[in-house]
């Protein structure tokens, strides 16, 4: 691991540095850095078999899941609008997930005023804007589903299915079936 946006893998025996497309982490002596480059190494631990998608850059998944993408939700790096056109298949599901971590306050979006990391890297220490030239639509974002929410099974699957590893937990048996006891 170098950091919260790149990992060494054992590519036909020699070593070689990916890093991931479409978002970026905080830098060293950042805030949050340190847990950003922890929770990657834990998400995509050494000798876990990874799959690799290269869009310009790489992004990972380890057991069908977006490693990118749930760094993003989590709150551990931010989007890279430089880079999204790389991921123009679900460019809406990495605006959703950084827009849920904002509004959750998660991780690195846990500070009055986070310095992009792009910003970080060229020296500039006081918050600059950020801008999004997409138009994330937040509405969904806004709540905290519970299965109560839902009349039916199929209601909830498809909150489940729109937001990538459960985070209302309304899969909380982890069979990935959402709010099974509804009808």
């Amino acid at each position: 691991m170098t950091d919260g946006d790149s990992i060494w893998i054992n590519k036909n025996g020699k070593k070689t540095e990916v890093r991931l497309a479409c978002i970026d982490a905080p830098e060293g002596k950042q805030f949050w850095e340190q847990q950003t480059t922890n929770r990657l190494a834990k998400i995509s631990p050494l000798g876990q078999k990874i799959e690799l998608r290269k869009i310009r850059l790489y992004e990972i998944f380890v057991a069908g899941q977006s490693v990118n993408l749930q760094m993003v939700q989590e709150g551990n790096t931010v989007v890279y609008l430089p880079y999204l056109n790389n991921c123009a298949s679900n460019t809406n599901q990495y605006l959703q997930a950084e827009e849920y971590a904002k509004i959750q306050k998660l991780g690195f979006w846990n500070q009055q005023n986070p310095v992009m990391p792009w910003n970080f890297r060229q020296g500039k220490r006081s918050n600059q804007p950020t801008y999004s030239p997409f138009p994330v639509n937040t509405s969904n974002l806004l709540k905290n589903y519970n299965c109560p929410d839902f009349t039916t099974q199929a209601e909830a699957k498809e909150i489940f299915n729109k937001y990538p590893n459960d985070p209302f937990d309304l899969d909380r048996d982890h069979d990935d079936i959402a709010c099974e006891n509804l009808p």
